[in-house]
């Protein structure tokens, strides 16, 4: 068996990408302890499946080929910038989602039943749609990093359109993952 980690996720456009990306320097000003995102590792996370056993990847296509085939596209919209499991004490800092919220949620279940077929077990924790920007690796200068959370404006105009479902590989790198896409599954 050779095991590959994998994640299915949504994509991000370019464009959103790159305004993403000024709100990740703006947050990098604080010089908190934290690993930022790049542009190559902003996605959706809809499923984190770990290490998985390749021959497996032919039966997670069929199961999500089946279940996105009838989905339909979306738009997706940014909210607010919050952490988890809350800003007092982050270790993930990530921007919410407004508009297609419902929508990612609804994919993620379908997904969740889907794959637990397959033996994958079903995420205990609720599933909450968003984007993260970085994860935090101590609380120093977590003051400051707060502090430009507080009076950020996250408006992003941008809207994200979902039109595809993919399964990803993630490879572990000295400087962060690596994703490939594995299998690109369009919503009709």
């Amino acid at each position: 068996m050779t095991a590959i980690r994998t994640f299915i996720a949504i994509d991000i456009n370019p464009s959103a990408k790159q305004k993403i990306s000024c709100l990740i320097d703006q947050l990098t000003r604080s010089n908190a302890d934290a690993k930022w995102i790049t542009e190559n590792q902003m996605h959706f996370t809809l499923k984190f499946l770990g290490q998985t056993d390749e021959l497996l990847i032919p039966k997670i296509s069929e199961a999500l080929k089946s279940l996105v085939e009838n989905f339909g596209e979306f738009t997706i919209s940014f909210s607010d910038i919050g952490a988890f499991p809350n800003i007092k004490r982050p270790r993930v800092i990530w921007l919410g989602i407004d508009k297609g919220k419902d929508k990612l949620e609804l994919l993620n279940g379908k997904i969740e039943t889907a794959l637990e077929k397959l033996g994958f077990e079903k995420e205990k924790r609720q599933f909450t749609a968003h984007l993260t920007l970085g994860r935090v690796r101590s609380l120093k200068n977590i003051e400051g990093l707060k502090a430009l959370i507080d009076k950020m404006d996250i408006r992003l105009e941008d809207e994200i359109k979902a039109n595809k479902v993919i399964l990803y590989r993630s490879t572990l790198s000295p400087k962060g993952a690596i994703y490939t896409p594995l299998v690109e599954l369009p919503l009709r």
